[in-house]
C-alpha cells in the first residue's frame, strides 16, 4: 500500500480545484548589474527549474528563494549577458497555503469523532497520536474536505463508493458532513469517546 504523504494529498487538492502544474513559465532578463532576478509568476515549483545563460544551461552558480520569489545567480555574468529562467508553476495556490488549509480541516475528523486522531508534525506531514497513518482512503477525505473548504462550488466527484456534488443551496459545513457521512458508511467507523 503507498504510503499517504502531505505531497499526495496536496496532489489530489489541486485536482479537484483545478489548480494543475503549468510547464510553461518562462522569464527572460538582460544583466545589468543585479544578479538577481524575480519571477512573473507567484507559486513557482522549482524542482524542474532551469536558468541559462547566454543560450547555456547553468547547472550550479544559482539558486531560487521562493520566499521572495526570486533566482540568484552566483555564477560570473558580464553586462549585456542573456538570461532565460525556465519553470513550472500553480496559477491559485502555493503548497504552503494548501498545507495551512489541511491542517485546519483534520478537525473535522475530531468534530466527526472519527476513530484515528489526525494532526500535522513538525514536518508538515498527517500522521495520528497511535502512529497509523492514513490509508489512502482516509488521504482521499482529507483532501476532500480540503478541497470544499477551498472552494465549495467547484467541483463533482464520483467514485465507485459514494458521489460529492457541490450544490448551490448548501453550505461549507453542509458538503463536508456528507462527504464524511458516506465515508463512515464506506470505510470508517464512529468510535464515541467516553467521558468518565
Amino acid at each position: 500500500m503507498a504510503t499517504v504523504t502531505t505531497a499526495s494529498i496536496i496532489t489530489t487538492i489541486r485536482g479537484i480545484v483545478k489548480d494543475i502544474q503549468k510547464t510553461d513559465g518562462r522569464d527572460a532578463f538582460e544583466y545589468g548589474t543585479d544578479t538577481t532576478f524575480k519571477l512573473s509568476k507567484s507559486y513557482i515549483s522549482s524542482s524542474g527549474m532551469k536558468v541559462y545563460k547566454n543560450g547555456t544551461e547553468l547547472t550550479t552558480g544559482w539558486s531560487y528563494n521562493s520566499t521572495t520569489n526570486r533566482v540568484t545567480i552566483t555564477a560570473s555574468l558580464t553586462s549585456g549577458d542573456d538570461i532565460i529562467i525556465t519553470y513550472s508553476y500553480y496559477e491559485k495556490f502555493s503548497d504552503t497555503e494548501l498545507t495551512s488549509y489541511i491542517k485546519a480541516n483534520l478537525a473535522w475528523f475530531t468534530r466527526r469523532r472519527y476513530k484515528k486522531h489526525f494532526y500535522m508534525n513538525s514536518n508538515d506531514e498527517v500522521v495520528t497520536l497511535d502512529g497509523i497513518n492514513p490509508t489512502e482512503e482516509e488521504g482521499n477525505i482529507i483532501a476532500i474536505i480540503t478541497a470544499i473548504d477551498i472552494d465549495p462550488k467547484n467541483f463533482r466527484i464520483r467514485t465507485p463508493d459514494f458521489t460529492i456534488e457541490a450544490e448551490e443551496t448548501k453550505s461549507k459545513s453542509e458538503q463536508i458532513n456528507e462527504v464524511f457521512d458516506q465515508f463512515l458508511r464506506n470505510f470508517g467507523k464512529i468510535d464515541f469517546l467516553e467521558i468518565e
